[in-house]
């Protein structure tokens, strides 16, 4: 019995190498394929550690790096991938098999998950050599190729115009490890909810998601926020670069979350409003017109529920 055991746990661990190693090539040669096979990679490792266990999801996992690493010519991009996928489909594994609550399973993965992308930015940073300084200059360069061309043909962008275009380069390109960061957390929450459906499928226990509407943060959430503002000002006021560079993009990831969770408190409500289903109409196409517009608004509104709940029930009591 316990041989037949091992034997299935061994294909099992096969079966799930080749799916995670096919998915991965699909990826790295397909360009517009990589967010998908990004999502869905850690699944396979994950629906193994539930299936199995850990070691037998380990060993697959090293398996399908050898897979990787035999079958694509770049062993940096091979072990970027890993480094965004292993951990994160370990660890989901784990929260599924020990049936770890939703919110506190997503919360766990999206803490791996950035991990992970600091993890990718460091190795990037040292083996690879870029950096934000780096490629700043390389797209001060190629703008400066582009308004000399302009120049040339006659139509010269004004001073004050390349100067704003400047500085909107180079604060996009200082809040790119934010932006990097944000994308991972929503592909590690789209992973959680596709691989509850798939293990569902198989007939495993899994804890759903609550409904958007019901997302809520808890209240040491604002903490982000408070050390992004922290590190922010600190490295202003003593002309610390990189501190505030660190501050800039905990603020902007944090200004995302609460934005998200800001969402839900308006679908809340919008789901809590008595009007004919023509008006809630018009409002639901109001409010995805005018959003950008509504931006801080939105951020604030999720801000305020994380501190006081506004989605509490009122009692009579309180009434």
């Amino acid at each position: 019995m316990a041989t037949l055991r091992d034997t299935r746990a061994l294909v099992d661990g096969a079966f799930m190498a080749g799916l995670t190693a096919v998915l991965a090539l699909l990826g790295m040669y397909i360009p517009p394929f990589f967010f998908v096979s990004s999502m869905l990679l850690p699944i396979p490792l994950a629906v193994l550690v539930r299936r199995q266990n850990l070691k037998v999801a380990i060993l697959s996992l090293v398996v399908t790096l050898f897979l990787m690493t035999v079958l694509y010519p770049d062993p940096l991009v091979v072990l970027i991938m890993f480094m965004q996928f292993g951990p994160l489909g370990l660890v989901l594994g784990l929260l599924y098999k020990n049936y770890v609550s939703a919110g506190h399973a997503l919360v766990a993965a999206s803490l791996v998950a950035t991990l992970s992308s600091l993890a990718v930015i460091a190795l990037s940073v040292m083996v690879v050599g870029i950096s934000l300084e780096a490629l700043q200059a390389s797209l001060n360069e190629s703008m400066n190729k582009a308004f000399a061309m302009y120049q040339e043909a006659g139509i010269p962008v004004p001073l004050e115009q390349q100067q704003m275009l400047r500085e909107g380069v180079q604060t996009a390109v200082l809040l790119l490890p934010a932006a990097y960061i944000a994308a991972y957390l929503i592909s590690t929450t789209l992973t959680y909810i596709i691989g509850a459906k798939v293990l569902r499928r198989l007939n495993y226990q899994v804890n759903s998601l609550p409904p958007f509407s019901k997302w809520r943060l808890p209240w040491y959430a604002i903490w982000g926020i408070i050390i992004g503002l922290l590190c922010y000002l600190l490295g202003n006021e003593y002309q610390l670069d990189t501190v505030k560079i660190i501050g800039q993009n905990v603020l902007i990831l944090f200004v995302f979350i609460f934005f998200i969770f800001g969402l839900s408190v308006i679908v809340h409500f919008y789901q809590q409003i008595n009007l004919a289903k023509p008006f809630k109409m018009m409002l639901l196409f109001l409010l995805i017109i005018y959003i950008s517009f509504m931006y801080m608004a939105v951020v604030l509104l999720g801000l305020l529920d994380t501190i006081f709940n506004l989605r509490r029930p009122i009692t009579k009591k309180e009434i």
